[in-house]
């Protein structure tokens, strides 16, 4: 009887973890605070809801927000490397989409300014891949990115 508990019930977290970190794609760009800096070079992420663990290769202090790129996600695991901060004279949600359009080494066009916004305040998973080929498409069938009201 007590072996059929056992089987059936798994950590809380680990669905959780598994479900959220199967929908990263390796190369994604993330923006999450530090919550502990580890003596390994790690540091534990909170990205949204999740804790991930990201590799240390610049310098992080906890409570502070950085750029990470996912790497080789593994089932309940993510490993996140830090990426340097362009040094962006812009605060707030402005120069946030100037350090990702940065980041993806994409030209900071008004297009890509726009659907680099856009896809950050919806939350939605960005790669340099997925960018670019939302900006050709919105070329190629000559769309206008505005919000519709």
């Amino acid at each position: 009887m007590s072996g059929q508990s056992i089987t059936s019930s798994q950590p809380v977290a680990s669905p959780i973890e598994i479900k959220g970190t199967a929908s990263l794609k390796n190369g994604q760009i993330l923006f999450g605070k530090v919550n502990k800096v580890f003596l390994n070079q790690t540091a534990e992420v909170q990205v949204g809801h999740q804790k991930m663990v990201a590799t240390l290769d610049i310098p992080l202090r906890t409570g502070v927000k950085y750029w990470f790129q996912v790497q080789q996600p593994i089932e309940g695991c993510v490993v996140l490397k830090a990426l340097d901060s362009p040094d962006l004279n812009v605060s707030g949600l402005k120069g946030t989409v100037a350090q990702l359009v940065a980041h993806l080494g994409i030209k900071p066009e008004p297009a890509a300014t726009k659907l680099a916004e856009y896809l950050l305040t919806n939350r939605l998973p960005i790669t340099k891949e997925t960018f670019q080929s939302a900006l050709q498409t919105m070329f190629i069938q000559q769309l206008p990115f505005v919000k519709c009201i």
